[in-house]
């Protein structure tokens, strides 16, 4: 796409990212299970509060009821929109709940960007987030940044999408989510199997105009991930098809994937 860089997603869905339908409803999942993993590697340090990074932090989905939980909370965000939404969330939940951590968040790049905090107990990417690095060189970089921050019993948790190529019929598909009398909510996506890459516009049609809301995404299959962990030093040591701990099978539409380091397995 031309003109799309690592913020244009986030810049441009960042006003709607909230709403009903956008993003799916496991925040408070994912805020117990990655919790549960960084208390239990911080009891093995002395008692300190858990530390945890979060790449692709956007408006704070998962990163501040985490920090409601008492983690203090690293957010890493390449999106200026995404941040601000996340800094008035903060704000909101202030009035109604105390936190019992901190949330912290910075602009950045997974790739490279070190983190105040370091080092963390879990470094963790949501809701395919590793995906929005385009090439395997970055992730495998993200891979090894996260590696670089993590702590002694700590862990590196991913969350993706298992790839189904099989639904792109001639390299392409339109899903159609809504359909109103002055409405119309499509995904139009192409795909570019050498790349592993998707290309996909979220179109909303009304009276008067459109709405583009841009998005690229580099697939990975488990294998593939797994490959990649282990360039950074990391071994998987566990896999489930959500949050609560489903088993994973052939049948799960995507994972969450548990990294420690080799040494520590």
């Amino acid at each position: 796409m031309h003109g799309y860089t690592s913020s244009t997603y986030g810049n441009r869905i960042a006003d709607i990212y909230d709403q009903p339908g956008q993003t799916p409803v496991d925040a408070d999942r994912a805020a117990a299970f990655l919790h549960d993993l960084a208390a239990r590697a911080a009891a093995t340090g002395g008692g300190e509060p858990p530390r945890v990074l979060e790449w692709g932090v956007g408006t704070g989905r998962v990163a501040i009821p985490l920090a409601a939980l008492g983690c203090d909370v690293a957010g890493v965000d390449t999106s200026e929109a995404m941040l601000a939404r996340c800094r008035a969330a903060m704000l909101t939940r202030r009035r109604t709940t105390e936190a019992g951590g901190r949330l912290r968040l910075s602009i950045g790049d997974m790739t490279g960007i070190r983190v105040d905090g370091a080092p963390f107990h879990v470094v963790y990417a949501a809701f395919n987030t590793l995906l929005h690095l385009l090439t395997q060189e970055e992730q495998v970089a993200a891979f090894a940044n996260s590696a670089a921050q993590l702590g002694p019993g700590g862990a590196v948790v991913v969350q993706v999408n298992v790839p189904d190529v099989g639904r792109l019929r001639d390299g392409q598909q339109v899903r159609v989510f809504e359909v109103e009398t002055a409405y119309v909510d499509l995904n139009i996506t192409l795909h570019d199997p050498v790349r592993q890459q998707l290309r996909t516009q979220q179109m909303i049609i009304k009276e008067g105009g459109a709405e583009l809301r841009p998005l690229m995404q580099r697939y990975v299959w488990p294998s593939e991930l797994d490959l990649m962990a282990r360039l950074a030093g990391l071994r998987l040591t566990a896999r489930y098809a959500d949050w609560t701990g489903t088993p994973f099978t052939a049948e799960s539409t995507e994972h969450v994937s548990v990294y420690r380091p080799a040494e520590e397995r």
